[in-house]
């Protein structure tokens, strides 16, 4: 018997969260973009309670081609787009890479439209190669482009962000190694970087290869990051947003949330210091073991080196969780735990990976895992047993 994808949640207040994860998604598709679509298939949700949904979708076209094209709901829609209505919700429809508040995407997604705005920064040789890397819809996009001396990434966000984008990498820049920005189109929200020698961390554990860097490695890159002015929420003050969200999602989780939040709540205060504030292994660029620079750097600013062990741990513990080398996973984070909790209390850490966990446990939902309420309820147990492990540390 094929199992039953789960059912959508119902959000009283934005009843469009039901309807772009039911099928009838596939006639606002096509209604909104005027043609017929097969294999639909949601890959991606953003969500706010009450407030948005904007969710990713794989299609295939009637010629066959596999495309990705968006659709949100909200309080505001995006200009530009094509405007569906099912008579309760309003319904905004796009088609990648046409993204209503990316500009500069479109741009991305041919030589032939790139290769003048690659010019404007002295790179003039013809383009090898454009890869999208990542997508999130309008919020921003990754996108890997190589030539025959160069390999870029270029970053692509709203206009109104893509200059405190490129102020981080240039202060950055002199303290600690992250990508060299090139320059920066601040019309269109591009910023073109040089991408950093090596791997990603990720990609070593999920390779199996070693060495591994040390909790002391890993501490000595984050002692290099300078005064930044921007702030960010830490891991205790973003709970309560994970808590109404996973309410709506799992609403017969709830119980159990309030009492993981409420216990979570009890951290003791954390200094206020220079951080990366969303530091996992993904962020983290390798080569032989040695950390050759970091990555996704927009973070940057005044946070808690607490949270930043933390969520390198909630990270390293929840891939665990699914993948095949799920005991080296775990047999690696319990020599990171060892390390940082000669530098950061116990208990505090503990709590705090506790409390990055349980936003951890949003991801099934968010891409969409084919049983993602069990996903979410093993990633509840995890943030448990940290939980348990704080009150005996």
């Amino acid at each position: 018997m094929i199992p039953q994808p789960p059912s959508p949640p119902v959000d009283a207040g934005l009843p469009a969260l039901a309807l772009l994860l039911r099928g009838e998604a596939k006639l606002i598709l096509e209604a909104g973009l005027g043609e017929s679509f097969t294999d639909v298939a949601a890959t991606q949700v953003r969500y706010s309670p009450g407030a948005y949904v904007t969710t990713s979708y794989s299609v295939r076209d009637a010629k066959g081609a596999i495309l990705t094209v968006c659709a949100h709901s909200g309080k505001r829609l995006p200009e530009n787009t094509s405007i569906v209505s099912d008579g309760d919700s309003n319904i905004a429809v796009w088609r990648f890479p046409h993204d209503p508040v990316l500009p500069g995407l479109v741009y991305t997604s041919s030589a032939e439209l790139l290769a003048p705005l690659m010019a404007q920064v002295g790179i003039k040789e013809p383009i090898r190669t454009i890869a999208v890397r990542s997508y999130r819809p309008r919020r921003r996009a990754v996108v890997e482009v190589s030539t025959a001396q160069h390999r870029l990434f270029l970053k692509v966000v709203k206009p109104s962000r893509v200059s405190d984008l490129q102020s981080v990498h240039k202060v950055a820049a002199g303290f600690l190694r992250v990508p060299r920005s090139l320059g920066w189109l601040p019309d269109l929200g591009i910023a073109i970087l040089e991408a950093l020698p090596g791997t990603s961390l990720r990609h070593r554990l999920d390779s199996g290869l070693h060495p591994l860097p040390s909790s002391q490695s890993l501490t000595n890159i984050l002692d290099q990051i300078p005064d930044m002015p921007a702030t960010s929420p830490g891991l205790i003050e973003r709970l309560d947003a994970h808590r109404r969200f996973l309410d709506v999602i799992v609403p017969a989780e709830a119980s159990r949330i309030a009492r993981i939040v409420d216990e979570v709540a009890t951290s003791p205060a954390e200094p206020i210091v220079p951080a990366h504030n969303d530091f996992h292994a993904a962020q983290v660029m390798v080569s032989g073991g040695a950390i050759t620079g970091l990555v996704d750097i927009d973070t940057l600013g005044s946070g808690h080196r607490a949270d930043d062990y933390a969520m390198f741990l909630g990270h390293l513990y929840t891939s665990a969780l699914v993948s095949k080398r799920g005991e080296e996973l775990a047999a690696y984070g319990a020599q990171l735990l060892s390390g940082f909790e000669r530098q950061i209390s116990r208990t505090s850490l503990r709590l705090r990976t506790a409390a990055a966990v349980v936003g951890f446990a949003t991801a099934p939902f968010r891409s969409q895992q084919a049983d993602w309420p069990t996903a979410i309820s093993k990633r509840l147990a995890s943030a448990e047993a940290w939980l348990e492990s704080s009150a005996a540390a």
